[in-house]
């Protein structure tokens, strides 16, 4: 699927592309006329894999309607058998905004499907649970905030998680919060897109676009065949890991996927502050990971491409593993998350300083001259760090990766080090300034 420069220009179309191929995992059925779609999944009564609904639970089709709210589907029913597990066939046409309701007594739960439907397809939802009963409150609100067609079901997928799904179920302001922290972010990925990316820009997006999709279908798929909670933990990191570096594995500089990434984080989190601390630190845990990741990328690339030892490059690698572990313990925690990205930029820095390519002064005096008072970082940290407008944060970012580009060119000046190991130790300190 390819997109043409005019489809480039709009935000909206680009991302209905992209919600067209993200959200289930489905294959075509051989009837050309069929209408119809077959929708496969699991009632979980929580997240423990043993315990399902008994079998019985009623699963009806509904759909959320402009305002948000979830209307029942008439004649779309089924119920589930003893192992929790449904099929339930439905008219395509019937509406938009699929969800799936799942209701025994007085418990009710949801999932929700993303994208178009093709007709003849039959789609693999993962387990509805308290989880995805919490994702789809989400969902419903970006449809009544009209968003819904420029957030994937990957980036609800990515935030929304157990630790905060009670807190969501039981208060429509976070879901509407969530939403909104959503659509900023995905405002910006898109701003980002037109302005950032230069070169085969629509070839590299609709790249993009077939990794996602190919993470989001294997998570559900994944999710859907995990019978404990360790197979399911290894199927969430695997989805983060692809969808962090989706931009990279598509042939988008690794620099420029961190940026973009960094600055997708940033804008959530910052829309975020009016949530509880607890929802903050829930949505933080996942960007901070999913920026630690990309992040580390990067850097390595970059350290690869540079004069520097095989010593250093590993020095350099090791300091990203132990990034990315700080980053899972921290849990979201804003001190401890800022934390583990300034130890892992003292490391990097210091490794840079330590190799017989880099003088040790020029790494030392930028590094400097960049956290001053009125220096390049310091003015960044100020400017950034409330801002959920995308075009105004690409030019903040800009203006950071230019004077410290600026300042590097000024202590290069008085240097012996080759234009190759400048460049590279440059970047690198952009890198890791970005979110320490």
């Amino acid at each position: 699927m390819l997109i043409n420069n005019k489809l480039l220009k709009s935000p909206i179309l680009i991302l209905t592309l992209i919600l067209s191929t993200i959200g289930f995992a489905c294959s075509s059925s051989n009837s050309a006329d069929d209408e119809s779609a077959t929708v496969n999944g699991r009632v979980e009564q929580t997240q423990a894999k043993t315990n399902s609904l008994e079998e019985g639970t009623v699963v009806t089709m509904a759909t959320v309607s402009a305002n948000g709210s979830i209307e029942t589907l008439e004649g779309i029913e089924t119920t589930t058998d003893a192992n929790g597990n449904f099929s339930l066939t439905f008219n395509i046409n019937a509406a938009q905004n699929y969800v799936v309701v799942a209701k025994k007594n007085a418990t009710e739960m949801m999932g929700f499907i993303s994208g178009a439907v093709e007709k003849g397809s039959t789609i693999n939802l993962k387990p509805i649970n308290l989880e995805s009963t919490a994702e789809t409150k989400v969902f419903a609100q970006l449809v009544a905030q009209g968003a819904a067609d420029i957030v994937s079901k990957s980036d609800i997928e990515a935030v929304v998680t157990s630790t905060i799904q009670e807190e969501i179920n039981n208060s429509s302001s976070l879901a509407i919060r969530f939403a909104t922290s959503l659509k900023n972010s995905a405002e910006a990925r898109i701003r980002f897109f037109q302005n950032e990316i230069e070169n085969n820009s629509e070839e590299k997006l609709n790249a993009t676009l077939e990794v996602l999709a190919e993470a989001q279908a294997r998570l559900e798929t994944d999710l859907s065949a995990a019978s404990t909670t360790q197979a399911e933990t290894a199927a969430v990191d695997l989805f983060l890991e692809t969808t962090a570096t989706a931009m990279i594995s598509a042939g988008v500089e690794a620099n420029k996927a961190a940026h973009a990434i960094e600055l997708w984080s940033r804008i959530l989190i910052n829309s975020m502050e009016s949530a509880s601390t607890e929802a903050e630190n829930s949505a933080r845990a996942q960007t901070s990971i999913m920026t630690g990741i990309v992040v580390d990328a990067a850097v390595r690339a970059k350290a690869e491409a540079s004069e520097m030892s095989d010593e250093t490059k590993t020095a350099i690698a090791d300091a990203g593993i132990k990034l990315k572990a700080a980053l899972k313990a921290a849990v979201g925690v804003k001190a401890d998350v800022e934390a583990a990205f300034e130890d892992y930029m003292n490391e990097v820095q210091t490794a840079m300083a330590s190799d017989s390519s880099v003088e040790a002064t020029f790494v030392v005096s930028v590094k400097t001259e960049i956290n001053s008072t009125t220096g390049a970082k310091t003015v960044f940290e100020s400017a950034i760090s409330s801002t959920t407008n995308a075009t105004a944060a690409l030019t903040i970012y800009s203006t950071f990766f230019n004077e410290v580009e600026s300042t590097s060119g000024d202590m290069a000046s008085s240097t012996s080090m080759s234009e190759a190991n400048i460049e590279a130790v440059t970047k690198i300190i952009i890198l890791t300034n970005l979110a320490s």
